[in-house]
């Protein structure tokens, strides 16, 4: 059976209708991304069509919550790029081992926490969890919510066991999960102190005093003019010398915001923000 097909009337009408519902502004995202993730929503909801769409979000309070769960991408592997991971083991973890406690780590428009459970994995392995704060923000509760239960994909596990692998974790990638019944579940210790931001979409409610910022394979969904306003952000967040770890087909090199970050890792697309 063929897709539901938004036309881009349709996409503007569900934009500007989640924005006067509930203040959540998806104009800068980018069309073409918005509008398949919408079309594929549709479809597995039985809604039929952009109307359909519209006035469930008009008569059913919690409907939008499940949009917004599961607009966010799933199903990315842990340790995704092990090199950038060999690279934050081998040469950004002794800043935090000779920075006292209260390192603070943002997560920025985290999706479903592979990349976070992998940073706290090697934090683990370096005894470093109890010298970092780290902060995650999502989009709505439904996704902290899930990323605690520590669930992933167990199709997965090859990929992430040979990913930690090449990432060079010192362990077994089977001491940090378990199976029940048809769950594979992540040691969700890991995360008991991992403090969890709701965000809205021009992500406007960071802390500060950050000192490295993840926020990788996010801008393919923004436009230009969304991108600059979280760079401007993100800027904000971090302390001069704070570094930016973005994903290895992502770069600030269009963007208004480029002059204010350094590049210190072209391979990785690693930044840092200027002194």
């Amino acid at each position: 059976m063929n897709r539901y097909e938004l036309g881009i009337v349709d996409t503007r009408n569900i934009i500007n209708s989640i924005n006067e519902l509930f203040g959540v502004d998806f104009k800068d995202f980018a069309l073409t991304s918005f509008k398949r993730r919408v079309e594929i929503f549709i479809d597995n909801n039985k809604l039929h069509d952009a109307d359909g769409f519209v006035n469930k979000l008009k008569t059913d309070k919690s409907f939008f919550d499940k949009f917004l769960f599961e607009f966010a991408v799933k199903g990315t592997e842990m340790f995704r790029d092990p090199a950038l991971w060999r690279i934050i083991k081998e040469n950004f973890m002794p800043a935090i081992k000779g920075s006292g406690t209260g390192f603070k780590i943002l997560f920025a428009g985290n999706e479903f926490g592979e990349d976070l459970y992998s940073l706290l994995i090697f934090l683990r392995e370096e005894g470093l969890l109890d010298k970092v704060r780290i902060f995650a923000t999502v989009y709505n509760d439904s996704i902290s919510d899930y990323i605690k239960t520590g669930e992933f994909d167990p199709k997965l596990i090859e990929t992430n066991e040979a990913n930690y692998n090449r990432a060079n974790g010192i362990k077994d990638f089977s001491d940090y999960y378990k199976s029940e019944a048809s769950k594979t579940l992540l040691d969700t210790s890991l995360i008991e102190n991992v403090t969890f931001l709701k965000q809205n979409t021009i992500f406007d409610n960071y802390p500060k005093g950050v000192k490295f910022v993840f926020f990788r394979n996010q801008m393919i969904y923004y436009n230009q003019i969304l991108s600059d306003k979280i760079m401007r952000v993100i800027y904000d967040s971090l302390v001069p010398g704070g570094h930016l770890f973005l994903g290895s087909k992502e770069s600030l090199e269009n963007l208004n915001r480029n002059k204010d970050f350094i590049l210190v890792d072209k391979s990785e697309n690693i930044y840092k923000r200027k002194l």
